[in-house]
């Protein structure tokens, strides 16, 4: 069996990716970087971020340009709710994202970005989950309890419309998680506001 070339590998990880590659993967599979760069130019891929190309066909996803760029960064309260599909649509199409304690990724502000640091690592790393995008991409977001918790704690910054079609929409989700809404709710210091959202959906 005839041996792959560089730019068959690449072929290979565009096609897997369904249109993109990063410099992760060049790495991942001893590939020099200048052999990315030579099959960009021969093939005419666009480049969208630094080490991140696309065929110019491909569905550009913000969210996954994003995390590639800055992977520490988890997708949070606006864009959590739409990822899990709590709410229709993020206000003013700003990404929103938590950063860890003393991790500044980026000059702010920073147009189409909304980021929040989280100063406590234990809260930082609660809920953290894989989820795909509408466009199939893999990206790590705060799960389905994180993000309504995440909510409740930050009612008062939020707008009045899309607190409630969150909260509404969660209590109809037949995969909630009282556990672990509970247990993060404790982590968060708001058990109080979560129980009275645990008596709206029980006495319906």
């Amino acid at each position: 069996m005839e041996k792959k070339t560089n730019f068959d590998m690449i072929r290979d990880i565009i096609e897997c990716h369904g249109g993109y590659i990063t410099r992760k993967d060049i790495n991942d599979h001893d590939i020099p970087s200048a052999v990315l760069s030579q099959y960009a130019k021969k093939f005419g891929l666009v480049k969208h971020d630094t080490g991140f190309y696309a065929e110019e066909n491909w569905p550009k996803d913000e969210f996954l340009i994003l995390q590639y760029e800055y992977p520490k960064l988890v997708f949070s309260l606006y864009s959590a709710a739409y990822l899990h599909h709590l709410i229709k649509e993020i206000p003013h199409s700003d990404l929103e994202v938590t950063a860890p304690k003393n991790y500044r990724p980026f000059q702010l502000p920073r147009k189409g970005v909304v980021l929040h640091t989280d100063t406590k690592d234990r809260t930082y790393g609660l809920g953290k989950e894989e989820i795909k995008t509408s466009l199939n991409n893999i990206v790590v977001v705060y799960d389905l309890e994180k993000t309504v918790c995440d909510f409740i704690k930050n009612k008062s910054k939020l707008e009045d419309k899309l607190f409630d079609e969150c909260i509404s929409n969660y209590k109809s989700r037949s995969d909630k998680n009282i556990a672990n809404l509970l247990k993060y709710a404790s982590e968060m210091k708001i058990t109080n506001e979560v129980h009275t959202l645990l008596a709206s959906i029980y006495d319906r």
